[in-house]
């Protein structure tokens, strides 16, 4: 009798491990949507994202330390794309996971743009990470025209915020910080600097976060190497590098691939000719370009600092670190500067590389990824729920088996009836009233050549059309398409 009392209490401790591990393992529960303290939270990971402001994909040489500590000890997706490459819509796209067609963000400034355009306000990625039981901290530039009305109130989801007021993210000096409601000056001394100010203070938090249970999420946003406001009326770089950097590229060449200063641009639409660049532009350029490699200078020991100090915490391997931008940007490539209504790719493709647990040392995905992929892969991580329908994948996924990814096809959208996709090796573009711009991008990387309305490519054309006009109206799911 007492044998057979010590089985069945043998048996039933047997099941209750079972159903705390393996089960536990199958039907995870929700997170909590209060701040957790115990070995659950501990488990997930913090998320470290660092956004800068219109960086191309060429100017990663002025960030070795960057591509050292999270390119090559994590995973580099070579072909990212922003959805729609202009800061606030892409911006927009990261904070609620939706294209720009749906989360409605289509310029910088208002009525189609800015903070102000945004809708649903506490349906966003930090809202939904705060409700998983993460600490959410954002540091550096947000979506263009917050705070522009001189109302200061910190949107919601975010426990820490220390954000440029207005338009002062534009100035690297004489610039104000909201930070936590409360006003911040600084004046014109080395030891303001914005970029260094913002490492100083993502370092600080980061000091701070761990040393609580909780899992934290921090955005940190650099204004660099966004181009300082017009009105400066700056002689030297721009933008302005941090004095220590001044002169590190002054005697690099401007990049000047085919596309520069293209020579006959007749083959493409009307709306994408422009005058060829004359030598005071092209002198600005060099200056631009000069400013942009040394502003990122100061990026780059900012990514430093950041690893150094969730090493010296302990939190280092538990910290899934992405770098980013908002968008890329045009350096006299086909006669543009800046930023363009088009749908080029010095300007749709940004830097994407993600160090930390699920992203594998060393590796290279070739498969193509949107930002509209960022919110999903931060709410997997977290174990978070989104509230709105997201229109990307987690990235995790991609990585895990980059050739079932090979031939998604990625929604390009800008102003207007502007749309376009990139589709395996073509770039397709649709300006409307029957203007558009096909090119392959094996034979023709620089788009040189607009093969749309060729015989040879007709069949390819007709698939892109039908495809393109099933996307510009896509949501959720439907969104992740294969062409």
């Amino acid at each position: 009798m007492r044998a057979r009392a010590l089985v069945a209490l043998a048996l039933s401790l047997c099941l209750l491990v079972a159903a705390c591990s393996g089960g536990a393992e199958r039907k995870r529960p929700a997170a909590p949507a209060t701040e957790p303290g115990g070995a659950a939270s501990a488990k997930r990971p913090n998320i470290v994202l660092v956004l800068t402001d219109d960086q191309d994909i060429r100017s990663q040489r002025a960030i070795p330390a960057t591509m050292r500590l999270i390119g090559h000890r994590g995973t580099i997706f070579e072909r990212s794309f922003a959805n729609f490459p202009v800061c606030c819509p892409s911006r927009a796209t990261l904070i609620t996971g939706q294209l720009a067609h749906n989360h409605g963000v289509t310029d910088n400034h208002p009525p189609r743009g800015g903070w102000q355009a945004l809708t649903r306000r506490r349906d966003t990625l930090g809202v939904w990470l705060q409700r998983a039981g993460y600490r959410t901290a954002w540091i550096g530039k947000f979506l263009n025209g917050w705070g522009i009305e001189g109302r200061y109130r910190i949107p919601p989801g975010w426990s820490d915020w220390q954000v440029p007021v207005e338009e002062s993210y534009l100035r690297m000096y004489g610039y104000t910080l909201d930070v936590n409601g409360r006003l911040v000056r600084y004046g014109s001394s080395p030891a303001d600097y914005q970029t260094a100010v913002l490492a100083r203070r993502a370092e600080s938090y980061v000091r701070r976060a761990a040393r609580r249970p909780a899992p934290f999420f921090m955005v940190f946003a650099p204004s660099a190497p966004h181009q300082e406001a017009d009105y400066l009326g700056l002689r030297g770089p721009d933008p302005r590098p941090a004095p220590r950097d001044r002169g590190a590229f002054a005697g690099a060449p401007l990049p000047r691939p085919p596309s520069f200063n293209e020579r006959d641009v007749s083959d493409k639409p009307p709306a994408a000719r422009a005058p060829r660049l004359g030598a005071a532009a092209r002198a600005a350029l060099r200056r631009n370009y000069v400013g942009r490699m040394e502003s990122l200078l100061s990026v780059d020991r900012a990514v430093r600092g950041l690893v150094a100090g969730l090493r010296r915490a302990g939190e280092l391997r538990r910290t899934v670190i992405i770098y980013t931008s908002d968008n890329g940007y045009l350096l006299g490539e086909h006669r543009m500067t800046g930023k363009k209504p088009v749908l080029y790719e010095e300007l749709v493709r940004v830097p994407l590389m993600v160090r930390g647990p699920g992203f594998t040392p060393g590796e290279r995905v070739a498969a193509p990824v949107s930002n509209a992929d960022l919110a999903p892969t931060i709410l997997g991580l977290a174990g978070a729920s989104a509230g709105r329908p997201l229109d990307g994948v987690s990235l995790a996924r991609v990585a895990a088996d980059p050739q079932a990814w090979r031939r998604r096809a990625i929604l390009l959208e800008e102003a207007g009836a502007l749309r376009g996709l990139r589709a395996g090796p073509y770039a397709y573009t649709s300006y409307g009233r029957g203007q558009r711009e096909l090119y392959d991008l094996r034979s023709d990387p620089y788009e040189l050549r607009n093969r749309a309305g060729s015989p040879g490519l007709a069949p390819v054309e007709r698939r892109l059309a039908a495809l393109l006009a099933r996307l510009r109206r896509c949501r959720g799911r439907a969104c992740v398409a294969r062409w």
